[in-house]
């Protein structure tokens, strides 16, 4: 599979990053004068205007082999928002998109760090360790940052995850009664399509999360909450034909990079 590049730095873009979104609604008048009124779903995109400086010669050849790859704008890859959370239904883990291990129960409408009731409460029943994951068509080499709110009310540590096959990295956090924001960083060396995250929880342990996040950069921003949509596009495009550059420097450019893809 092809995916838009990160840099050399971990990340995928630099500031300012421009994103908009198009939805369409669909209108029909009746003969007696009522509005009909319908999401026009397969008309959705989202837009980004990519601003780089400062790129070295090999970052530059890394978007410029992608664009010579898809043709333009003839065909489709992988881009992965960085203004976005690439996990889906980032506060409800009973969605077909989290995977728990048989033994693991997973309840809903617990207290929340925000004060409201959207936090999971996750407990391993078996006499072994248990987990819940996530699987993102993202590429497993790219360097991730995952990040949750935990709390307990014992004491315990349980690890985060993240996975390709073949490899698992895992990083233990101790977890206490208040809620903290933890995070692990890190970039596998398999070279897979497909990363996965999620925790782990040792026999018997019960926790409350809120709020997984994961992002393609080495640190966590601030969280985003999703629903159905996430931050992985596996059929964006270059929004243009052209792709140019500005040589600042001997191995410094700049270029302004236009993406574009459907929400479908």
């Amino acid at each position: 599979m092809l995916y838009y590049p990160q840099l050399a730095t971990g990340s995928v873009s630099q500031f300012p990053v421009g994103r908009t979104m198009q939805l369409r609604t669909i209108t029909n008048q009746m003969l007696g004068g009522d509005n009909i009124r319908a999401s026009d779903t397969g008309a959705g995109a989202v837009r980004w205007q990519l601003q780089y400086a400062g790129l070295t010669d090999a970052e530059w050849t890394s978007i410029d082999q992608l664009f010579e790859a898809v043709e333009g704008q003839l065909s489709t890859f992988t881009f992965l928002d960085p203004t976005d959370n690439l996990l889906l239904w980032s506060e409800d883990w009973t969605q077909a998109a989290w995977s728990p291990d048989p033994l693991i129960t997973l309840g809903t409408g617990m207290q929340d760090p925000l004060g409201g009731s959207n936090a999971m409460q996750i407990t391993n029943s078996a006499q072994t360790t248990q987990g819940v994951m996530q699987a993102t068509a993202g590429p497993s080499w790219f360097q991730y940052c995952f990040s949750l709110s935990l709390r307990s009310d014992v004491p315990c540590v349980v690890q985060l995850v993240v996975s390709t096959a073949g490899q698992v990295w895992t990083s233990p956090v101790n977890v206490g009664p208040n809620w903290t924001r933890t995070a692990g960083s890190t970039s596998l060396s398999a070279i897979q399509d497909g990363v996965s995250f999620g925790i782990q929880l040792p026999a018997g342990v019960q926790v409350y999360a809120f709020g997984a996040q994961a992002e393609a950069q080495p640190a966590a921003g601030p969280y985003k909450k999703t629903t159905d949509l996430a931050g992985v596009y596996s059929n964006a495009r270059f929004d243009s034909d052209a792709l140019s550059r500005t040589t600042d420097a001997p191995d410094q450019n700049s270029t302004v990079i236009k993406l574009m893809s459907s929400l479908s």
